[in-house]
Order: C-alpha cells, then structure tokens, then sequence
C-alpha cells in the first residue's frame, strides 16, 4: 500500500494512494485504518513529507561502499546522529542553497517511517514498528562539518536539509531495493540496500535500546558509494528506490534573506 501526505482543502492529511488517485484515510496511519473517499487525482496532488516526526535519526557509515570511499574506518555498531523536525523538506519543494556553505552535498537514503512507540524492541521483531518506508536526501554543508571538527550539528542539521518521499510504501521488503542518487539526470549513486552494513530492523532495534522512537519519527538508513556528493545552484537532485519511488529536490539560488 502506498500512504501519502497531502494538502488538502488547506490541511495536511493522510491518503491512500490507488492508480491515478488518492483515497482518504478513515481513521489513523499509525494504528487503524481503512479507505475512505475519493480525494482527488494523484497528478494534482499537492504532496508533503510522508511522516510526522518528532525527531530523526540518522545512520552514517552504513555502505561498506562509502565507507571505502570516504577512506573511513568500518565501525562495529551504527554511527548515529539527530536531525531535528526542522529540517523536513517536502517532496519536489526548492531548497534554497545556505548561506553557510560553499559545498552543499546530495545523499541518496532509505528512510524509515516509525509506526507506534518503539522501546526496546528486538531485531526480529523491529520491522513490525515501521509504516512504511520513503525516499531521503541527507542534504549537508560539508565544507561546514569539516570547519566544525566533524561534529554534525550543523551541517546536517540546518532547515530543509532532510527531503523525504513522495509517499510511503508500507508493503515492501526493505533489504534487497535499489537505491540511485541522480543529479540533472545523472546516476551518481547506483546500489542495493543489501549492501548495507546494518539492517533497517538491526538500525530500528539499535536506537530502540536507549532512546523512545514515536509514530511519525525518521530513520534514515545511510548513503551507498558516492555520497555527500556537491551540487550547485540550479541542479536537480533525484533519490530513486524500486519499490517506492523517486524524490526530487532541486536547489534554488543561495539564501541571502
């Protein structure tokens, strides 16, 4: 089933989506629902990021891939980092290039949607407290982490720089989807989530073991072989998962407001 985010007659719901159109959503995503009405065609939709988080979690380091790219060290458990609600970008919305950096970066990644509230859960069971799963730009300033001695606050935690969707695809197996980062319709990135070094449900269970994941709440997963790659002004930069589909997130002129 694929679940969307929509802005409808002024307010955010969630739909069904059906073919060529969306159905509403008659009762809750995150616990019990059914199709209600026809909203609308999916061509006019206006779409929004497919979850609600209260907070996002990230993966860094998890494509033995990247890893062997960015010359870095394979860790032993998953490198993780927060992102706040702050930075939610929409599906297709413009990101205006930050004032910040020289070296905005695109980064292609499976993100997962939490379902209910998720606390000491096991591995095997972890994929039980997913919704869904979407398309994500870990979008960053890199030039920034590295003035920062590698702390990531800032450069991956600044407005706008977690793009999410364009819908949630609750029906899927999420360790063996290829995953493409594609900027002004160049592959850049071309994997498989089996390469990842951690599972989505070892990731889910890891963050489970000391800290509360709520419904609506983000997981990205991490970035396969040439990530944190640069964009400029003007490119369009594309995350295209089989199974869910493809997100885009062009880059507007700098912001200087």
């Amino acid at each position: 089933m694929k679940l969307a985010r929509i802005q409808h007659k002024g307010t955010p719901v969630w739909g069904i989506i059906e073919g060529a159109d969306i159905f509403g959503v008659q009762g809750n995503v995150y616990a019990d629902f059914k199709k209600g009405p026809r909203l609308g065609a999916l061509a006019g939709a206006k779409l929004l990021a497919p979850a609600e988080p209260t907070i996002i979690v990230a993966c860094g380091l998890n494509y033995l891939g990247e890893i062997k790219h960015l010359g870095a060290t394979v860790p032993k458990e998953p490198s993780l980092f927060f992102k706040p609600p702050t930075t939610v970008l929409d599906p297709g919305v413009t990101i205006p290039y930050p004032r910040l950096t020289d070296n905005l970066s695109h980064e292609a990644e499976m993100c997962c949607v939490i379902k209910k509230t998720t606390r000491y859960v096991a591995e095997t069971d972890a994929l039980n407290y997913v919704l869904g799963y979407t398309c994500g730009n870990d979008i960053g300033m890199m030039d920034v982490l590295k003035k920062d001695n590698s702390l990531i606050t800032r450069a991956k935690g600044f407005d706008m720089s977690s793009a999410l969707g364009p819908w949630l695809e609750t029906n899927l197996d999420p360790t063996n989807l290829d995953i493409k980062g594609i900027i002004n319709g160049n592959i850049i990135q071309d994997s498989n989530t089996r390469e990842m070094l951690f599972s989505a449900a070892y990731i889910v269970s890891y963050i489970s073991q000391f800290m509360t994941l709520r419904a609506g709440d983000v997981v990205f997963t991490g970035t396969p072989e040439n990530g944190h790659y640069p964009v400029k002004v003007g490119d369009v930069m594309e995350v295209d998962i089989q199974g869910i589909g493809r997100l885009t997130t062009p880059v507007g002129p700098k912001d200087m407001a």
